[in-house]
């Protein structure tokens, strides 16, 4: 079947540049802020194919040049210069498509005699012909992948009210949609969309707003998020179309408790909003792609799409292109990230083509990183560089624990990867190098004294933060009885500062569950996210306080509105109650084996599935028994430390009374 093909990387950079070049922010463009990648303007496609003969087809988004080569020698070419419809000869031939386009990016469709798939190659005239870019979205030809294919439907407010000198319409949720407003008259309006009713009432502070002069009676704006829309004009109408990626909810989770089940369905609903050309970490504010974010997203979608396509964009848009001067975001630890996650990819799905189409670029981040270490193989701040971790004080003096630890695990990730790619020998040196600063971080962060990790051991200070601990927990080769020490000196301690960022609490509460703490996590989403629910959200927030009151919940970086009230990371029960409630989890590549581990928490009983590759696994379980279904092979169900396997197409049950 014929698809639409580019360079590998081109689709994703060009539409990483529309996304990031959108963002609206109190009537004004707002540029990104960190180092962008844009398309190659010319490009060559290439294959040798073996035809009976006949007509082929070119569509393609640029100016093309036909060359087939029917001999060995140079000058057994014949050129058909901007020709789309070629016949060819019967026999073997080298077909090379060169293609300019300075607009988007060059890609092409072929159909005919001959078709474009994966099976094609393509060079940017530097003599390094790979594998080209290609999606299932892409293979109708009147569709071009200049136009990323989003799904739309008609929505339509639930309330209309007169305010102030105009009205206010009430969509009813949070949403993400382009609006058409009608009925106006011939003066200036004044339109300001708003996630709450507050932020759309306030002219001096809504964050996406517009006064524009109407034609014809009527203004149209592209999709942006909000849940009211306020127009200064009393006799103003307006429609919408929710703009979306189709994606089918494979992982689902039910309980007794009513205001989990809320929880879950907000927190699918948010992510849904957040999944889109990429992983973004926000619809109102940013409609960014931040890579610790989507490192997150990567987890969440797991356990509720199982979307390979948008991990496979949002890595690659996120890893750039050559040369690589900077890091991801220009945050240090989102280059770790970044790397860490094609590794989480690669074990979800054990996709070795991707990951050959990926390492040139990881190639260029390691060498980045690498000629930005200190002597002692340590990273430490440099001009340009944001040492973030979290929002919250940290003694970043010299190096700083957590970028260590996200250091050695990334360079760890390089290795593994090399490995799966074949490159045995250099894969094996970066595991090494990997391992030298794993001891490293032991000897240098690790307090005897404290018997927990300090954030700087170069200011004297020996400050402890959950962070740096969390981090060491998490991605450190720790000892049983060092996690033992972090969890009890650190996570159960209240003396020292809490987490407050949902960011963060993913992975604490990770550490909690991998604790066996029974309680915690149905007593977190319960008081966190319960009682944002509570306050009227129908998504979930980037952050929130239960101490705050009213129009204090929508205020973040200075200004009233700035919070993102439909935040991608906000998502993590899904991932947290599929991992560690239903207990799905990977043990090996692509699930060749995995583990279901039921945990009843709090709850008395629950139901769900979980998506994995090449099907899906049912867990219903209450304090009786536990009964498992899947219709993939591998799997190990565990009850009270003893071993179940999982047959394929039959359910499994075991009963715990």
């Amino acid at each position: 079947m014929a698809k639409w093909i580019w360079k590998f990387g081109e689709f994703e950079a060009y539409h990483n540049l529309i996304l990031h070049d959108r963002r609206q922010q109190y009537g004004c463009p707002e540029p990104v802020v960190w180092k962008m990648y844009a398309p190659e303007p010319v490009v060559i496609f290439q294959k040798k194919v073996t035809t009976p003969g006949g007509i082929f087809h070119i569509h393609a988004c640029g100016h093309v040049s036909t060359s087939v080569q029917t001999g060995p020698n140079p000058w057994e070419v014949k050129k058909f210069g901007g020709k789309t419809d070629i016949l060819l000869e019967a026999g073997t031939v080298t077909i090379q498509i060169r293609v300019s386009n300075l607009k988007t990016f060059p890609s092409i469709y072929v159909d005919g005699v001959i078709e474009s798939d994966e099976s094609w190659e393509a060079d940017d005239l530097s003599m390094h012909f790979e594998p080209v870019g290609v999606s299932d979205l892409f293979v109708d030809r009147e569709k071009t992948p200049e136009i990323f294919p989003f799904s739309y439907r008609p929505i339509s407010y639930i309330n209309k009210e007169k305010a102030g000198k105009g009205v206010l319409f009430d969509y009813g949720k949070e949403t993400f949609a382009a609006v058409r407003l009608y009925h106006l008259g011939d003066k200036k309006v004044r339109v300001n969309f708003g996630e709450s009713r507050e932020e759309a009432l306030d002219d001096e502070w809504s964050v996406i707003h517009f006064v524009q002069e109407p034609k014809e009676g009527e203004l149209s704006y592209p999709p942006c998020a909000f849940r009211y829309v306020y127009v200064s004009d009393e006799k103003a109408e307006a429609e919408a179309k929710y703009e979306y990626l189709p994606l089918a909810y494979r992982g689902s989770f039910q309980c007794e408790d009513e205001l989990i089940n809320r929880v879950w369905d907000a927190a699918a609903y948010t992510f849904h909003l957040n999944s889109r050309e990429f992983f973004l970490d926000g619809i109102k504010r940013d409609r960014w792609v931040w890579s610790a974010d989507a490192y997150q997203s990567l987890f969440v979608n797991r356990y509720l799409f199982l979307d390979q396509e948008i991990e496979k964009r949002t890595l690659t848009a996120l890893g750039g292109k050559a040369p690589f001067k900077r890091h991801i975001n220009t945050i240090m630890d989102y280059t770790f990230f970044w790397m860490i996650g094609v590794k989480e990819y690669y074990q979800t799905y054990g996709d070795r083509k991707f990951v050959r189409q990926i390492l040139p670029q990881m190639k260029e981040v390691v060498a980045f990183c690498e000629g930005r270490e200190s002597s002692d193989g340590f990273m430490r701040e440099k001009p340009g560089d944001w040492i973030f971790i979290d929002w919250a004080p940290m003694d970043k003096e010299g190096a700083l624990c957590g970028e260590q630890i996200l250091y050695a695990k990334a360079l760890e990730c390089y290795g593994e990867l090399l490995k799966a790619a074949q490159s045995l020998s250099i894969g094996e040196e970066y595991l090494q190098k990997a391992q030298r600063l794993y001891k490293l971080i032991m000897e240098k962060f690790y307090d005897k004294e404290k018997e927990v990790f300090i954030d700087s051991y170069e200011s004297g200070r020996r400050s402890v933060t959950r962070h740096s601990n969390i981090l060491a927990y998490l991605f450190l080769p720790c000892s049983k009885k060092q996690k033992k020490d972090i969890y009890e000196k650190v996570i159960l301690n209240e003396e020292v500062r809490q987490i407050t960022t949902p960011y963060f609490k993913f992975y604490e509460n990770q550490v909690h569950c991998l604790e066996g703490n029974g309680t915690l996590l149905e007593e977190s989403i319960r008081q966190y996210y319960g009682s944002m629910l509570e306050t009227g959200a129908t998504t979930l927030y980037e952050e929130y306080d239960p101490d705050m009151t009213g129009t204090e919940h929508y205020a973040m970086y200075g200004n009233p509105y700035e919070k993102s009230l439909c935040h991608a990371w906000s998502a993590s029960p899904i991932y947290l109650l599929g991992a560690f409630r239903l207990g799905v989890q990977n043990t090996r590549v692509a699930y060749e084996t995995f583990d279901v581990r039921p945990d009843l928490g709090d709850l008395k009983s629950f139901s769900g599935k979980v998506p994995v590759p090449g099907g899906e696994v049912e867990v219903i379980a209450n304090e009786k028994e536990i009964r498992v279904w899947t219709d993939i092979s591998g799997g190990t169900l565990w009850v009270n430390g003893k071993a179940h396997r999982l047959p394929a197409g039959k359910e499994t049950v075991v009963k715990t009374r």
